[in-house]
């Protein structure tokens, strides 16, 4: 028995041992296929992902709107350029050795472009301020390169003492980037538009200026008013012409004081906001575009929002007709019966300003600048490459009577009899008469006109060759007032 089992046993292990590889290699064979399988499996479930991932992302992109691609780009290149500012700004404070310290980097709380604002602490004199870095315009002649051109600047700006001019704590370059760096007090209350359209000074400037101001009352424009006039009239008779940056937001208002600013912009070419609808009436140059600046100004004052014009008309006098003393004045400025646009002194001098004392001014009557003659060469350069733009036509399309102004009036009709329906005002002095009517002369029908009548009628006409070598006048227009949206 135990011989047959051994023998059983034996020829069982043979016979395994003889078939192991027909045994192996299938199990094998099954083993590495269910691997292939599962493998292939995973591979094509995360393809599955990936390719849905991928249709998700192409589909949301050829969703979205141009508005919404351009809106995304351009917030791109702002982050882009406000950490490269930063960066710059932080290169800029270590190496002036400590003087100031980094606050806040703001962000866009003023118009201009490539233009950067930190909120900085002073150091030495322990307490707040703004500073600016600006790229320094390409038409600009100044180059930063020149140590002497950066050092009579500097001295130039340490000599503007005011008190309605906001002086400039700190002037500095950085050459390799082309930058202007500027140091003024920071004021929480902020500037004049701030008041005007109940905002704060830190805010975007998109959000803060988007809905119509409030007016000012007939005192705060008298008073307000007369202290820009008196810091403008303070640069001008130093050889400084703002040059249309005359507006809202270079006010800054520090405890019921106006303190003019921006007057730096002139010597460093960096353009106005409202230059272009000053330059349209310009026909005597620099002086007259400070007085439609400050014209300008005195409107959005009253009415509470920007005016876009250097021609206003009734609508937008309409704003201002709860104060008809304000009328008189914008009238004075805009529409002279003279026929030329006032001097600063004249405006300073009228019956609007005549009785407001300043008692800041009465305490510290500022000195005539002391200027050098590259300060003064500087400042004739500036003022040469900016000269005002004489135009036939104004912007409504009206001739301007530029040869003899005094034999003409450029107030329209529809604006005299529109003044005249408001209630007398309570300043105690003449009117002013009102302006004589225009005289319409019919010129005799000219080769142009007989061919507009001919095409009227539908006459054949035959062709002809001209040479024509003049130059087509361009004609202004009067756009409509935008004060209950502003840009």
């Amino acid at each position: 028995m135990e011989d047959t089992t051994n023998l059983t046993e034996t020829s069982t292990g043979s016979w395994i041992a003889s078939n192991y590889v027909y045994i192996v290699v299938p199990i094998g064979a099954v083993i590495f296929i269910i691997l292939c399988l599962v493998t292939l499996w995973i591979i094509r479930k995360c393809i599955r992902k990936y390719r849905q991932r991928d249709y998700d992302y192409s589909a949301l992109e050829d969703e979205m709107g141009l508005s919404e691609k351009l809106r995304l780009e351009r917030q791109m290149q702002l982050d882009a350029r406000r950490e490269s500012a930063l960066l710059n700004c932080q290169f800029y404070m270590r190496s002036i050795s400590g003087q100031y310290a980094m606050q806040e980097h703001l962000y866009d709380i003023g118009s201009r472009l490539n233009r950067n604002w930190f909120l900085v602490h002073d150091i030495r004199h322990k307490r707040l301020k703004l500073m600016t870095l600006t790229i320094k315009p390409a038409s600009s002649d100044i180059s930063l390169n020149n140590k002497s051109t950066r050092k009579t600047l500097k001295e130039m700006f340490k000599l503007i003492q005011h008190p309605y001019l906001l002086p400039v704590d700190n002037l500095d370059f950085i050459p390799e980037q082309d930058l202007v760096v500027l140091v003024q007090y920071f004021s929480f209350k902020g500037s004049l538009k701030d008041i005007i359209y109940k905002s704060k000074p830190k805010t975007l400037y998109d959000q803060k200026y988007s809905l119509p101001g409030q007016g000012l009352y007939l005192q705060q424009i008298q008073l307000y008013g007369k202290q820009v006039l008196e810091g403008l009239s303070y640069l001008v008779d130093n050889g400084f012409h703002v040059q249309g940056h005359v507006q809202s937001g270079n006010v800054i208002m520090y405890d019921d004081v106006c303190r003019l600013s921006g007057y730096e912009n002139t010597i460093f070419g960096y353009p106005a906001k409202q230059i272009h609808s000053i330059k349209r009436r310009v026909t005597r140059g620099k002086d007259e575009e400070d007085v439609l600046g400050f014209g300008m100004l005195l409107y959005e004052m009253c009415a509470g929002c920007e005016l876009d014009t250097c021609n206003p008309n009734d609508s937008h006098f309409q704003r201002c007709q709860h104060l008809p003393e304000v009328i008189q004045i914008l009238e004075y400025i805009f529409y002279n019966p003279k026929g030329k646009t006032p001097t600063l002194s004249q405006v300073k001098n009228h019956e609007f300003f005549r009785d407001i004392r300043l008692v800041d001014l009465q305490k510290n009557r500022p000195l005539p600048m002391q200027l050098t003659s590259s300060m003064k060469t500087l400042i004739k350069q500036s003022n040469s490459k900016r000269k005002g733009i004489k135009l036939k036509r104004s912007e409504d399309g009206r001739m301007r009577a530029s040869s003899n102004p005094d034999k003409s009036s450029t107030t329209p009709p529809h604006l005299a009899d529109f003044t005249k329906s408001l209630p007398a005002p309570h300043i105690g002095s003449p009117k002013l008469p009102p302006p004589p009517k225009p005289v319409h002369v019919q010129t005799p029908p000219t080769e142009r006109t007989s061919l507009l009548r001919a095409i009227e009628r539908g006459a054949t006409l035959k062709r002809t060759v001209t040479d024509d070598r003049s130059t087509p006048k361009r004609q202004m227009t009067e756009a409509p007032p935008k004060c209950d949206h502003l840009p």
